[in-house]
């Protein structure tokens, strides 16, 4: 009995002294790791005063490596006048990222059976009498493979007062231009597709855009500080400065639902971007569809922006550094207008997210963020 005994004492000694081991070893790789992203945050730091300098950017930027946000922080002023700096918790106008939700949304319905993609959007929307809406379909709105030009605000801004409600310019405006080419024959970029897209997402669920997101997205994904309205400022929004340095007044400027718009922000943009692609919000069958290549920069008839790369359903899918010697596939948005920019991007695979916003207009895609990210990864 001794003998055992001393052999069980002599057994968990060697038990214990194996997990201090272990719990010195694992102790000492997350002081590595920590070390590693304290020397990712300087760099960004570095990195990100330097672009500001140099007026590349002007406004608030987050990056996160899935669930873990690296870096957050904020440059110049939401208010000139007043003084008042601008902050990473800050709501923005998010512009065309916002048609990220759009494609979503219209996905949820293919998936409960109320529409196809296939459908001729003149089976979803009687009222809109276009001649070549019955060659038009739900793919080629999502695509950007319409033909409309993005031209709905243009409409909206010759009109005359009484007749600017978003539904008024597309029945009796939109449904009158001419296409660019014949249905589903190229690429080109269309803010008018998407705000019919949210038409038809209205149509089928009988309530107001907002409430819409508000239950199928935002509510979902615990996204509080977010939401739709037709004015482009809200609560907590950082004035929008234009080229000319003078502050975008917009009075008589309102949002059409479906193209983007929602006020939200870096921390609310990231539970989405997380969200992609996961079984949230959709099945991954419509996922990968989200994310297939529908158009492409050689069938584009513009150069600009977002015919630079592949185009799924709402949702640019570009390769670009993760590692010094790696690209690896995102998924992402930008969104553009007075006095703004924005971006919100995911590397796929790996769960780096970076999404930034500037209160003056910059070139959202800065290029030299991603290869520093991808310089810093190889110290991890």
């Amino acid at each position: 009995m001794r003998k055992l005994v001393e052999t069980v004492y002599r057994t968990e000694g060697i038990m214990i002294k194996i997990a201090i081991v272990l719990i010195t070893l694992f102790l000492n790789a997350l002081a590595v790791v920590a070390q590693a992203d304290g020397d990712l945050r300087t760099k960004i730091e570095e990195l990100t005063q330097k672009l500001y300098e140099e007026g590349k950017l002007h406004g608030a930027l987050l990056v996160a490596e899935g669930e873990e946000i690296i870096y957050e922080g904020a440059f110049g002023f939401a208010d000139r006048n007043l003084k008042i700096p601008n902050s990473p918790h800050m709501r923005f106008w998010n512009a065309s990222i916002g048609k990220m939700f759009t494609a979503v949304l219209i996905l949820q319905l293919v998936e409960e059976g109320k529409l196809q993609l296939n459908d001729p959007i003149s089976k979803h929307l009687t009222w809109f009498k276009h001649p070549e809406s019955d060659k038009i379909t739900i793919h080629d709105l999502l695509a950007h493979r319409s033909g409309f030009k993005s031209t709905v605000y243009e409409e909206r801004d010759k009109a005359e007062h009484n007749e600017k409600s978003q539904r008024s310019i597309l029945e009796h405006k939109i449904s009158k231009v001419d296409l660019a080419f014949e249905p589903g024959t190229a690429f080109l970029y269309s803010n008018t597709g998407y705000v019919l897209l949210s038409e038809i997402i209205m149509g089928n669920w009988g309530t107001d855009y907002n409430k819409i997101l508000q239950e199928r997205l935002f509510i979902p994904l615990g996204m509080k500080q977010t939401y739709w309205s037709e004015a482009v400022y809200g609560p907590n929004t950082p004035v929008l400065y234009l080229q000319d340095g003078n502050a975008y007044l917009a009075l008589h400027d309102r949002d059409f639902t479906g193209a983007g718009g929602e006020k939200t922000t870096l921390r609310d943009m990231h539970k989405f971007m997380l969200a992609a692609g996961t079984n949230q919000l959709l099945s991954q069958e419509s996922w990968n569809l989200a994310f297939t290549p529908h158009s492409l920069p050689s069938e584009a008839k513009s150069d600009w922006g977002p015919h630079q790369s592949p185009y799924g359903y709402g949702f640019s899918l570009i390769d670009l550094p993760y590692s010094p010697n790696q690209t690896a596939k995102t998924i992402s948005h930008g969104g553009a207008g007075k006095g703004t920019s924005s971006y919100a991007l995911r590397f796929l695979k790996e769960n780096r997210i970076v999404i930034l916003w500037n209160n003056e207009f910059k070139d959202p895609m800065l290029f030299e963020l991603y290869l520093a990210l991808s310089e810093g990864n190889s110290k991890k």
